[in-house]
Order: C-alpha cells, then sequence, then structure tokens
C-alpha cells in the first residue's frame, strides 16, 4: 500500500502484470561497430551491466524500484564503445492497448569515453485501455562521453504512469534530459543526476501539461560531486480544470564539489482557479565555493497577450492555447524526430481546445 498525500495517491496497489509482445527498438541506419543494443532480457554479456546500487537515494521510492527489478516484461541495455557516436537516435516507444496494457521497462545505458547518442522513450495507449507502467532507467556516462536521453508520456486519461530515472555523470561527460508530460491520470517521475567527477554537466529541460483530474509528482535532483560541475533544471508547465501538480527541484552541492554551478527554474500557467500547484525548490550546500540559484513562479497568461491575441480575431482557449504552446516550443524542438513534435503539438491542441 503506497500513499503520496500531496497529490492524494491513497490506497494505491500494484496491478496484475502482463507480458509486453509489440517490438519496441527502432534504430534506423547502419548499426555501428562498438554499439551493443538488446532488449533487457536478452542482455549476454551481464559483466558490462552494473545495477543500481546506490543506497542514498530510491527514486519514486523503493516499492517502485523493487517491482520493476522482479517484474520487469521490457527494457533496453545499451552499450556505447568508446568513441561512438550514433547520427540518428534510438527509439524506443510503448503502445499499450488492451492485449498488453502493462509496461514493466528496466533500462540500462552505459557510454564509454567520447561516445555520444540520443536516445527517446515514448508511452503512448492505444484505445480506452487502463495502461500502467512503472520503469527505472539507470545511464552511466564516461569520461566526455554525452548522452541525450528523452522521454515523452502521452498516456491517457485511465492510466497510471511511474518513472524512475538516475544518471552517473564522470569527468568532462554529459548527460542531458528532456521530459514531456502530457498525459496519465497520474504521473510521478523522478530524475536524479549525480555529476560524479571534475566539469561533469548535466541540463533538464521539462514541460508539463495538466487537464481534467490529473495529477502530477515531479521530482528533479542535480547532485553535485565533482569540483566545477555544471546543471541546470527548467521546467515549464500549464494547469486547468481541476489538475494537481507537485514540482520538487534539488540542487545538492556536496563536499568535493568545489566552483560548481547549479541552477533551476519552474514557471507554470494556471489557466483555472480550481487547479493546485506546489512548488518546493531546495537549495543544499556542503561546500564553499559553489554557486547556486533557484526560482518557482505561478501566475496567470498575461492579460495584454491575451487582448491583442483575441482583438485579432482568435478565440479565448484558442489566443490561450498559441500562448502556451510559445512557451513549449523551445523544448519541442529540441525533439529530433519531425512526427513526434507534430504529435506533441496536436496532443497539446488537443487537451487545449477541447470545449
Amino acid at each position: 500500500m503506497i500513499t503520496w498525500k500531496r497529490i492524494k495517491l491513497e490506497n494505491f496497489t500494484f496491478p496484475k502484470i502482463y507480458d509486453y509482445k509489440k517490438e519496441f527498438i527502432r534504430l534506423d541506419g547502419e548499426v555501428p561497430v562498438g554499439l551493443r543494443l538488446d532488449k533487457i532480457y536478452d542482455t549476454i554479456d551481464r559483466t558490462k551491466i552494473n545495477w543500481l546500487n546506490s543506497n542514498e537515494i530510491y527514486g519514486l521510492g523503493k516499492e517502485f524500484l523493487s517491482f520493476v527489478n522482479e517484474f520487469y516484461n521490457s527494457g533496453i541495455s545499451l552499450y556505447l564503445n568508446s568513441n561512438i557516436k550514433l547520427n540518428n537516435p534510438i527509439v524506443v516507444e510503448f503502445n499499450m492497448d488492451k492485449e498488453n496494457p502493462t509496461v514493466i521497462d528496466k533500462n540500462i545505458i552505459i557510454a564509454e569515453p567520447n561516445s555520444e547518442a540520443t536516445i527517446l522513450f515514448h508511452y503512448c495507449t492505444d484505445e480506452e485501455v487502463e495502461a500502467f507502467h512503472n520503469g527505472f532507467t539507470e545511464i552511466h556516462a564516461k569520461e566526455n562521453s554525452s548522452l541525450t536521453i528523452i522521454k515523452i508520456q502521452r498516456m491517457n486519461d485511465l492510466s497510471q504512469n511511474f518513472d524512475t530515472n538516475i544518471a552517473y555523470v564522470k569527468g568532462e561527460g554529459k548527460v542531458n534530459w528532456i521530459t514531456v508530460e502530457l498525459g496519465s491520470q497520474i504521473s510521478g517521475s523522478n530524475y536524479t543526476t549525480f555529476l560524479d567527477e571534475v566539469a561533469s554537466e548535466s541540463k533538464l529541460s521539462s514541460i508539463y501539461l495538466g487537464d481534467g483530474n490529473r495529477k502530477m509528482d515531479l521530482s528533479y535532483s542535480m547532485i553535485h560531486k565533482g569540483p566545477r560541475s555544471i546543471s541546470n533544471i527548467e521546467s515549464r508547465g500549464a494547469l486547468m480544470d481541476n489538475s494537481r501538480k507537485v514540482f520538487r527541484g534539488n540542487l545538492d552541492f556536496r563536499r568535493g564539489s568545489r566552483l560548481a554551478k547549479g541552477s533551476e527554474e519552474e514557471y507554470v500557467l494556471l489557466l483555472d482557479p480550481s487547479v493546485k500547484s506546489d512548488s518546493i525548490p531546495a537549495l543544499l550546500c556542503e561546500e564553499d565555493d559553489v554557486q547556486g540559484e533557484h526560482a518557482a513562479s505561478a501566475g496567470q497568461i498575461n492579460e495584454s497577450q491575451l487582448f491583442y491575441l483575441m482583438s485579432r480575431g482568435l478565440r479565448e482557449r484558442e489566443a490561450k492555447k498559441l500562448i502556451i504552446e510559445g512557451a513549449f516550443r523551445p523544448v519541442i524542438d529540441r525533439i529530433p524526430i519531425k512526427e513526434l513534435k507534430e504529435i506533441i503539438d496536436l496532443e497539446v491542441e488537443r487537451r487545449l481546445i477541447n470545449e
């Protein structure tokens, strides 16, 4: 039994798990020598798999991680040898339907020195299915490697989504997260990055949209351990109807992170008086010579902007949609697949214009 007080997740229990039988991996173009991409249950060389052994952080909670470890039915293991650079993104897509309603994905991604790749995870639903997703993704970015991890979640209003993501970044390595939260009746997402060594770097860009009775718990943490490490969290969202959201942003400067820099910012538009938005930015510090800044703001759409657009012939909802799309656009434009950008645009439009 799991209970989250702020978004009122009450009397939650895990559902029955079914096998996920669809194909879910796509990599266009020639597979370079030195890349090993397997479904997680087909992985042969387990000497390269270093599962999470940290006792100091549990993502969304021990219950969710233990459930993934025991019952995963999908996921990938990706190993990039040194100096491998992928030109095309790896796409991992889970489309849940009545025959495949549950995805429990366990993912391990290891990037050796000087390697580079983009991996896109897409979670969606087909038909009116009560889908369930619980996932865990672990990243190891070695020296001077660069990984971009994109997660798009647009499951239907009957579904539940829970996702834990943890990255360990070595010297001058980079892990950039892009997260798009557009769906699920209830969604919990946790992204934690350990900047372990000198000049390691991570940036997280997120957008979210709450409508109806949707509930979201978003937790983003940057943990600085290495000197001159750099982090940035930028989150933009919009809430309407009776939706509810909790945002937790953490910058944690551990001892030894001298000259590290971190920043976080969240901005949310409140489109109806009945929404509920909690923002909890935190700055923790054990080191003297660091720079950290955080900000969180919430407000209504600028009346002058709204009046200007409506004076040009747009209805109120159309004008609001245009303003919100403008706030989301910098993040959406970083998604490297045109068809997915168009799908996201249509999803945002459907939720904002639907009357």
